[in-house]
């Protein structure tokens, strides 16, 4: 019997080998950390939660510009060649099933979902992102950001350690309030959804630092974090099933007109779509989970990063008030559209921003052909990793790549650089849909607080100096910041 075992495994071993032969025989030629066998290399990622993000940046770092891992018996292959990531995102459309790990909280969400869903969601959320149907915003980000100034006012001089989450529930209302018709103050437990939004990401992190909880069986044994894993998308789901309530009665009590912005908006246009069985009702939810997390958290996190650059480098920030006072000679008026797209120094300082600190800093995508990149090979089957952190930091393309300098911004520089150097919202087809609701959430806050406030950063002199919380997103951990009132 003992014998029969042994070459059963004997067995089942080769077997696995030959299936994945041709993985095998390219992932051999590509660099990359020692390997066990099962295991690969997802032993490196056992660390602790605060240094998971380090870990992993400092591996794909020692082996750049291209890198193999195996993690249990999936490959993994990084670059930070922009070639190679110009054919990656522009040939293989299908997720990496690392986001599966996203599946009970927005499976079919175009995020997460396979190109055959992907392609319809987005031809059905296309028309909710166009150029006219943004700029009817403005008014309303104007407002929330006005609000985010009034809060700072009454705490002039104090100093803040933590202002993240009260960005974020002003991103959350006025994600409500644009893309939804829903007025966000008659939706309850909204600081609850951001609480429990952080908790999902937490448990993610834990997963993912725990190298045999990625495995599904050892996932479900873990009792603990799969039961709060559950409980946290249940509330979450409740939350979202609330908007979609409030959505419904308010489509079923106007009569929209298919030509009106309104019925152009998110949820609205969903809503209809779903009268008319195109996309049903947990699609939705998956697709409004996506977005209202995806719009407000990633708004609020840049947000909350640029201030924190500002404050450190007081010359760049004075150099953006001096812009706002020649476009916005009535300091006292708020901005209105035409004036914000003549922010360009404004616009610099924040895609300078998002290159050092992306604030999603991977992007995976499975590869269903074979990828050449000379003089490797990404076979089929692999999973290939953009890590935008070492992309935005390529020596070979960025000169003094951690120099925070807006002027690599300038026309002039932007066309020496190939156009896979800066994605910090993708590339390719499938990319951000939400981009230009991002950066003008991201770009009227960010003005309207600048001209009413002078922010100082307290305990830092570089941007190196900022410690970092690797949630899912990249956000500041250490931020500790001050705004003086400006007078006009």
């Amino acid at each position: 019997m003992t014998w029969i075992f042994i070459i059963s495994v004997i067995f089942i071993i080769i077997s696995i080998l030959w299936k994945k032969r041709w993985l095998l025989y390219h992932a051999w030629k590509i660099p990359g950390p020692f390997s066990v066998p099962l295991v690969g290399s997802a032993y490196l990622l056992s660390a602790t939660k605060d240094s998971f993000f380090e870990v992993v940046y400092r591996n794909l770092d020692s082996y750049r510009p291209v890198i193999k891992t195996w993690v249990g018996s999936q490959l993994y292959i990084a670059t930070t060649r922009p070639a190679d990531v110009d054919k990656i995102l522009t040939n293989c459309l299908n997720k990496s099933p690392f986001y599966e790990n996203f599946n009970d909280a927005m499976k079919h969400s175009l995020l997460t979902s396979k190109v055959s869903i992907w392609k319809e969601h987005r031809k059905m959320i296309n028309p909710s992102f166009n150029l006219k149907i943004l700029n009817s915003f403005h008014d309303t980000f104007v407002s929330y950001s006005t609000e985010m100034v009034k809060y700072l006012s009454d705490l002039e001089g104090v100093e803040q350690t933590n202002l993240l989450p009260v960005i974020w529930e002003k991103t959350l209302d006025a994600a409500l309030a644009t893309l939804t018709t829903v007025n966000p103050q008659v939706i309850k437990e909204r600081r609850r959804f951001i609480t429990v939004t952080v908790k999902f990401e937490e448990i993610l992190i834990q997963r993912f630092h725990t190298f045999w909880l990625l495995v599904d069986f050892f996932w479900k044994l873990s009792k603990r974090n799969h039961k709060e894993h559950k409980e946290v998308c249940q509330i979450g789901h409740a939350f979202l099933e609330n908007i979609l309530l409030q959505e419904k009665k308010q489509y079923d009590s106007d009569d929209i007109n298919d030509d009106t912005i309104q019925s152009k908006r998110f949820l609205t246009n969903l809503t209809k779509l779903n009268r008319t069985k195109q996309i049903t009702h947990e699609e939705i939810m998956d697709e409004t989970c996506l977005m209202l997390i995806a719009s407000s958290e990633t708004a609020a996190a840049t947000i909350n990063t640029i201030l924190t650059f500002l404050g450190i480098y007081s010359d760049i920030q004075e150099r953006v008030y001096q812009e706002l006072v020649s476009v916005l000679p009535n300091m006292e008026n708020s901005p209105t559209q035409e004036e914000l797209n003549r922010l360009d120094y404004l616009e610099r300082v924040i895609k300078e921003t998002l290159r050092l600190v992306p604030t999603v800093p991977f992007i995976l995508r499975y590869a269903d052909e074979d990828i050449k990149c000379d003089p490797y090979v990404f076979p089929v089957g692999s999973n290939l990793i953009v890590p935008l952190v070492l992309l935005h930091k390529n020596p070979d393309v960025w000169p003094e790549p951690e120099k925070f300098d807006p002027d690599r911004f300038l026309s002039d520089e932007v066309a020496k650089r190939h156009r896979c150097s800066y994605i910090p919202f993708s590339f390719g087809a499938r990319n951000c849909i939400g981009l230009k609701f991002g950066m003008m959430v991201v770009k009227v806050t960010v003005a309207t607080i600048l001209r009413n406030f002078k922010v100082q950063t307290v305990g830092m002199n570089s941007w190196k100096d900022i410690q970092w919380d690797y949630m899912v997103m990249l956000k500041t951990k250490n931020s500790r910041l001050r705004f003086e009132k400006r007078k006009f």
